[in-house]
């Protein structure tokens, strides 16, 4: 008769030593598309295509998930000039700019980045010191070329804009035109509470498109904050 070695002998244990152990499986990490931000120490945000909006297929505004967190925390730090003065008149409210508004706007901090409003001045001082188009997305936001956009060409229209405003998260209203018409509006893209922030919205071409379009940028309280023209061309 073969004796088995008790449990919890040594017999035992190297029987168990030879079991193969089971592999753990390594983290899984989501990755994303991402625009290069232009300061080093800005995060990053995840860039969103058109076919991942859900709503419909023609207009997306980025909003909260825009380019990137552009001007952020490295221009805060160039943020010591607090007049107008210093800066060139940048502190300057446009004409027929209520006192009450001018009185907010003069009070924001200068960026050695900001530049004049290039339309009105929202209630919170929020406006648009730079608004520019593009055929694609690029690093920088908008680039190549800025009007005569084609439909045969796969062209998409592409606005983007820096916002500068107090510090507090917003939203604005952009409204695209065709002809003079209203064609879409979008509402609530998402300023984030940052001094300088750029933002984008697009607009995918179809054929029914052609024409003579405008793309205006309202604040909240309804100012219009800039606006930019383009023709789209088949």
């Amino acid at each position: 008769m073969v004796r088995l070695p008790a449990a919890g002998t040594a017999g035992a244990r190297e029987a168990m030593s030879r079991r193969p152990k089971k592999k753990r499986a390594s983290p899984v990490t989501p990755t994303s598309r991402v625009f290069g931000a232009t300061d080093v120490d800005t995060p990053q945000l995840a860039e969103r295509s058109p076919d991942d909006d859900d709503d419909d297929d023609e207009i997306v505004d980025d909003g909260a998930q825009a380019l990137e967190r552009a001007d952020a925390d490295a221009q805060e730090r160039d943020e010591e000039d607090e007049t107008s003065e210093a800066r060139g008149g940048v502190r300057e409210a446009p004409e027929n700019t209520p006192a009450a508004i001018a009185k907010v706007f003069r009070r924001l901090p200068v960026s050695v980045h900001d530049g004049p409003p290039v339309g009105g001045i929202g209630a919170s001082g929020i406006h648009i010191d730079r608004i520019w188009l593009g055929s694609k997305r690029s690093k920088d936001g908008c680039g190549g070329k800025d009007d005569g956009f084609s439909i045969r060409g796969g062209d998409e229209v592409n606005v983007c804009f820096r916002v500068v405003h107090g510090r507090t998260q917003e939203d604005v209203d952009v409204i695209w035109e065709k002809d003079g018409d209203l064609a879409q509006r979008r509402r609530g893209v998402t300023i984030l509470p940052l001094h300088a922030y750029r933002t984008r919205s697009y607009l995918v071409l179809r054929n029914e498109y052609v024409g003579s379009w405008r793309v205006r940028i309202f604040s909240e309280d309804g100012v219009e904050l800039a606006t930019k023209t383009f023709n789209v061309v088949e």
